[in-house]
């Protein structure tokens, strides 16, 4: 090879590294910047959802929990943990549903049928906000949105998301992935995208852990009825979403009350 052509080469080999140099580098740097960016977002939202997950039910709360106490004892509610949708089809109950939906509800189950109820997916937007910032379409929101629930739910028949890859991916794939691009969002911010999917699926079935941790300390503490009506009154919208994701009311009192993996306990002392 004469040398002309082979420093040619050369140069050209060089041109590639400082190619790549000049747009990896940068862009590797902009995600990191963006995970440890999401990462105490999501740490932020998840103090802020257990606080409130937390806070102790007020005085017109205790009113309507002393009701619903009395109503479960007429109806023995305590031999079955399916009983107490009886009691939360009640008056007082329905009433203080529609203070916080502003919308009848002709029983509890009905409540559960409609959700997730339009309160709710307010919710959802201003966690996925919260987690994700505000720099999504309307478009894309309602894609995460949708995305979000079926996680929530998906969430709660896998004990880590990141166990089950194959699944998520799929489940990726489908519901969030393809839809973005039917869509026609943007790929500019590609480095936002991915780590946005690295993370969502953990910080959305947070959400769950953090209900469960505290609902299960309830109901380990009042024991049943009280626990569960408790968990209810404190958290209508958040207990009847997640009572939609299973069969009956035991079986969601069975998840509540699952113990956590054996990580999870140790990061919570």
């Amino acid at each position: 090879m004469k040398k002309p052509i082979f420093l040619i080469l050369i140069g050209i080999g060089v041109l590639i590294l400082v190619g790549g140099i000049v747009f990896v580098v940068p862009w590797f740097g902009r995600m990191m910047e963006e995970m440890d960016q999401i990462h105490a977002q999501q740490e932020e939202h998840r103090r802020a959802l257990e606080a409130s997950a937390r806070e102790p039910l007020t005085a017109d709360q205790e009113t309507l929990l002393s009701q619903l106490l009395e109503a479960a004892a007429e109806t023995d509610a305590s031999q079955s943990s399916n009983d107490l949708e009886t009691v939360l089809s009640s008056e007082p109950y329905l009433t203080y549903l529609k203070t916080q939906e502003e919308q009848d509800y002709a029983d509890f189950p009905a409540y559960i049928d409609a959700m997730p109820t339009d309160t709710m997916k307010t919710v959802a937007i201003a966690r996925i906000k919260a987690m994700l910032g505000e720099d999504k379409t309307d478009e894309e929101l309602i894609i995460w949105l949708n995305y979000y629930f079926v996680v929530r739910e998906w969430g709660t028949t896998v004990e880590n998301p990141l166990d089950n890859i194959k699944e998520l991916h799929e489940l990726q794939q489908t519901h969030l992935i393809e839809p973005l691009m039917e869509n026609g969002s943007e790929l500019s911010s590609f480095s936002i995208a991915i780590v946005q999917l690295s993370t969502s699926p953990t910080s959305i079935t947070e959400d769950n852990n953090v209900f469960q941790e505290v609902w299960r300390e309830r109901l380990e503490t009042h024991g049943e009825p009280e626990g569960l009506l408790r968990c209810a009154v404190a958290s209508p919208v958040e207990f009847a979403l997640m009572r939609s994701f299973f069969a009956d009311m035991a079986a969601f009192q069975a998840w509540i009350l699952k113990p956590p993996e054996p990580e999870a306990q140790n990061s919570e002392k």
